[in-house]
């Protein structure tokens, strides 16, 4: 299996022979510049290479050592051999006719695929993550969880993922940096808690993307027991739950993860999380129309909230469930639930759903061919 380097998560020894620089790469530890100072200073390499690196892939956004012409050949060569810039392949990207949306079909090193989404719903270019390969929570409106769980992406390959988009708009020109980035992709983020707390800190890092914390949402189907330590780790980072139905058994029905954590469980640690952030998090509702839309469901989600001690910091994200073959809800039940909502003093938004076209709207990922 080939070698692969991401400026995140491979790291580069030392050596020499025939007195030309010999790159030893291990993939057991990460990569970081203090570790490649340290070899440029061993192998007798100026410190400026160790800018002219960064500079190259995350403010030039090459897709290939060879375009980074600063570096000198024979670390060009090599690095391309061994190490390429991503930590997977492009296999096929499609485009929306309707929207500012591109989808990227990924294969990784051991030929699972996975998909990523680049879209434009405001001024920057944003981009949506996935964070496992399938996923485990079964949520019964999701494509992805039809799909299975395989396994946990890496903390590497969840921030590729931004790094990939940001060569493609580089490279396209339609801009100079990927401004907000949404972990609502394939997978459970909080079942793969360290290697997401990992991406955002490559991402958000100085010295690579440079992505403001604030700019960045992790949204989770409702796994409780990961909320407190996910408000100590990165309490900027914006918070969503997928909430979908306020009434317990219905709920549990539409996604078995309130099997394991309830409505009021999850409600407790929204409260203790909202406790220590005091920002705002965002409940994610996708309106099937007739099935959790009714009067009830709207008193009911009104109670849930309501009865949160922090009820003024909780927003309601609505969106047309598209369960596709041609299955949407209609607009006008959407706004409906939104006028009773916002009578009952909630605060909410209409979210648009972009990307139906080519199946990358929330909850269409599914790795297809």
């Amino acid at each position: 299996m080939q070698n692969v380097l991401s400026p995140f998560s491979a790291g580069i020894g030392r050596g020499r022979k025939n007195d030309k620089i010999e790159l030893i790469f291990r993939q057991d530890e990460p990569m970081n510049f203090e570790y490649v100072k340290q070899f440029i200073k061993d192998a007798g390499l100026p410190n400026y290479r160790i800018a002219q690196v960064k500079d190259a892939v995350y403010k030039n956004g090459i897709s290939s050592w060879q375009e980074a012409t600063a570096l000198p050949a024979e670390l060009r060569s090599r690095l391309e051999q061994e190490r390429p810039i991503l930590s997977f392949t492009v296999k096929k990207m499609v485009f929306s006719e309707q929207d500012r949306v591109a989808k990227a079909l990924l294969k990784l090193k051991d030929g699972l695929l996975i998909e990523t989404v680049l879209l434009k719903p405001h001024d920057g270019w944003s981009v949506c993550v996935s964070t496992q390969v399938g996923c485990p929570m079964r949520c019964s409106f999701c494509s992805t969880g039809r799909m299975g769980f395989k396994r946990d992406l890496t903390d590497e390959e969840i921030a590729d993922q931004v790094l990939m988009w940001f060569q493609y708009v580089k490279k396209e020109k339609i801009g100079d940096r990927i401004s907000h980035v949404v972990f609502m992709g394939m997978g459970e983020p909080l079942l793969n808690y360290l290697n997401t707390v990992k991406a955002v800190q490559h991402l958000t890092n100085p010295d690579f993307l440079n992505i403001g914390a604030r700019h960045i949402s992790i949204s989770t189907s409702g796994v409780a027991d990961k909320l407190h330590k996910l408000a100590v780790d990165l309490p900027q980072v914006n918070l969503a739950v997928s909430l979908h139905n306020a009434d317990d058994d219905e709920r549990s029905k539409l996604m078995p993860v309130n099997r394991r954590w309830d409505l009021e469980e999850l409600r407790n640690a929204l409260d203790e999380y909202l406790a220590l952030t005091g920002r705002q998090v965002f409940l994610e509702y996708a309106v099937i129309d007739g099935v959790n839309n009714r009067p009830e469901h709207i008193r009911k989600l009104g109670k849930w909230i309501r009865d949160s001690k922090f009820s003024y910091l909780l927003h309601v994200n609505l969106i047309a469930c598209n369960l596709g073959r041609g299955q949407k809800t209609d607009d006008r039940a959407v706004q409906d639930m939104a006028d009773a909502l916002k009578a009952m003093g909630i605060g909410v938004t209409i979210r648009k759903s972009m990307g139906n076209d080519i199946s990358a709207a929330c909850g269409q990922l599914a790795s297809k061919n």
